[in-house]
């Protein structure tokens, strides 16, 4: 098992991971495997049961809607209960891989830490006061990363935060309200006020917006730039307005659209929006993809490189952040 390096940042990591990381993972393929099968009897069985009801009703239904109905809902409630039982086993396997991966990779880079569980959390009331998370009663958190680079202290990890409605299972509704990364970076210096960079919306929709802020986000006195691409792209909202302008100068609002270009995936500036409050910057940038995830149940370990060079890849989102707010231009 080997790893050659690629992007820069990855350079000198193929001693560590020879040295440190292969065999743990060499050791963690047994229990892959062992998790591999308990996976495929526990969805099995479900399965097969689902099956014999569902022939059952085949052979003995009247009608072809009963055919159809006796035999359609048992095969979808079996495949449900599968596909939950394949996933816990999945995750188990997810964070064992993790377990085995992450501390080498985190010592190779420094000043990394990294929490598969999220148990540290994330300061998700100052994103929501700043607007740029919605309302939310279910918070799904992973892969909580802290460090330091370029002497800028920063937090990110992947959020999956929804709304659920309505008095009982009967009658409830889940929505998702943001899907992706929450950021958190330091800056040098406390800003004295609150300032929300959100989407531009229209004339239309950016007054709907601030109807509906309930004094958070757009609720604040509305900040102009002149700098053309950038009005077309966000709208800034700012209790202190003269204080934003000082803040955000013109070459800052070229990184903040560099930023939005190349971090916001097929939506480009429409993924992002960002914020100060007092000494951070908050970032939140909507993601369909997965994040630092790495060994599928059915995928051997000596098939890991690629995941690892994704792994990479996805850590060095934060530092070309850092590096483009520091108004330089990304290695590699």
């Amino acid at each position: 098992m080997t790893f050659t390096e690629r992007a820069s940042i990855e350079t000198g990591f193929s001693d560590v991971f020879q040295s440190d990381i292969a065999p743990k993972l060499n050791e963690a393929e047994a229990h892959r495997q062992a998790l591999l099968k308990k996976a495929m009897l526990h969805a099995g069985v479900p399965l097969a049961i689902a099956a014999l009801i569902a022939l059952y009703a085949l052979l003995t239904a009247s009608d072809m809607e009963g055919r159809l109905v006796g035999s359609i809902v048992p095969l979808a409630f079996g495949g449900v209960i599968a596909a939950f039982l394949w996933h816990r086993q999945a995750r188990q396997w997810g964070n064992t891989i993790s377990e085995a991966v992450m501390p080498g990779v985190c010592r190779f880079l420094g000043d990394l830490s990294h929490d598969k569980t999220a148990s540290r959390r994330f300061p998700l009331d100052s994103a929501q006061g700043l607007g740029l998370i919605g309302s939310f009663n279910r918070t799904n958190l992973e892969d909580r990363l802290e460090g330091t680079y370029r002497d800028t202290d920063f937090e990110l990890v992947e959020a999956h935060l929804r709304r659920r409605s309505g008095g009982n299972d009967d009658n409830s509704k889940t929505t998702t309200v943001f899907k992706g990364l929450l950021i958190r970076i330091g800056v040098p210096e406390r800003v004295p006020t609150d300032i929300f960079i959100a989407r531009e919306l229209g004339g239309f929709g950016n007054a709907l917006g601030e109807m509906f802020a309930f004094g958070t986000g757009r609720s604040k006195p509305r900040v102009t730039f002149d700098h053309a691409e950038f009005e077309a792209a966000f709208a800034v909202y700012a209790d202190d307005p003269d204080a934003a302008r000082r803040i955000m100068p013109d070459p800052f609002l070229d990184s903040l659209l560099a930023i939005a270009h190349s971090e916001g995936g097929d939506k480009g500036t429409r993924a992002m929006r960002a914020g100060f409050r007092e000494s951070d910057f908050f970032l939140a940038l909507e993601r369909k993809d997965g994040f630092m995830e790495m060994g599928g149940l059915r995928q051997p370990v000596h098939d890991v490189e690629e995941d690892l060079h994704g792994l990479f890849e996805d850590l060095a989102i934060v530092r070309r952040i850092i590096d483009r707010l520091h108004g330089d231009t990304p290695d590699g």
